[in-house]
């Protein structure tokens, strides 16, 4: 068992990856705050506080998660550096875990803190911007509250957890410029498989206007709108895949690749 995990290596290989890349990986951090924080402050003055919440804290988790996930197995793209990692005396299993806890559990731990805080200073500094004499002043502080992160956000959970995989099996897979190479595969896979939804769909009924992968499609008669969705066996299955299944299996893979390499 030690052969594949120590705890007290484990620390010393984290410690070394942590400190050896502390511009990228600190950077990274700095960057997906100032991001959020950019787009929260631009979209609550153009738009409002839901869609500011929204969209900052998506593109922040995400964005930011997906660069980490390609800088920690960012050894590749010359064989000098890749040489190097893989006669790192750490075994296969804390590479990968290494890579995990960093891009998966500690970005999103911090993120999830440091939007909590934002979050909150802008809803209070609005709050207490409304004028208590007001007749709407009730209305105004109740339309604006902290954003969850239960709820329609596990949606984005979900998402991250996807994305965040498929970097790092990207990374492993492209020795250079993974980030754009698998964001260009994911967005190719996504269109193709809705393309596809929507033309089967069409050539089984009419009006449709929406259809999402594998999950449901939109129907439209007059000015009356339908959503027909999958039955509810086959839609757990769906979720079971997109929540548990898709994510492990693409870990799994990329714990495969790092085995490959240093074979």
């Amino acid at each position: 068992m030690h052969e594949y995990f120590s705890a007290a290596r484990f620390r010393r290989y984290f410690i070394k990856t942590v400190l050896e890349k502390p511009g990228q990986i600190g950077g990274i951090f700095l960057l997906s705050f100032a991001v959020a924080l950019l787009i929260y402050f631009l979209l609550k003055s153009i738009a409002n506080f839901e869609v500011a919440q929204l969209f900052s804290f998506t593109i922040g988790l995400i964005g930011g998660g997906c660069l980490l996930s390609t800088v920690v197995f960012g050894y590749f793209s010359e064989i000098a550096s890749g040489a190097s990692y893989l006669t790192l005396p750490a075994s296969r299993l804390e590479k990968w875990l290494c890579a995990i806890l960093i891009a998966g559990v500690i970005y999103t731990g911090c993120f999830l803190l440091y939007f909590r805080g934002l979050d909150s200073l802008f809803v209070h500094l609005y709050h207490l911007s409304l004028n208590h004499h007001d007749p709407r002043y009730t209305e105004q502080y109740k339309s604006v509250f902290i954003f969850n992160f239960d709820g329609d956000t596990s949606l984005i959970f979900i998402f991250f957890a996807n994305a965040m995989a498929a970097m790092l099996v990207g990374s492993l897979y492209f020795n250079k410029s993974s980030f754009i190479k698998v964001a260009l595969v994911v967005c190719g896979i996504y269109f193709f498989t809705f393309m596809m939804n929507y033309l089967f769909s069409s050539l089984l009924f009419k009006g449709i206007f929406r259809a999402f992968p594998f999950h449901s499609i939109s129907i439209k008669n007059g000015v009356e709108e339908g959503i027909l969705a999958l039955p509810t066996f086959w839609s757990n299955i769906y979720d079971a895949v997109a929540i548990y299944g898709l994510p492990a299996a693409l870990l799994i893979i990329s714990f495969i690749r790092l085995t490959e390499k240093e074979i």
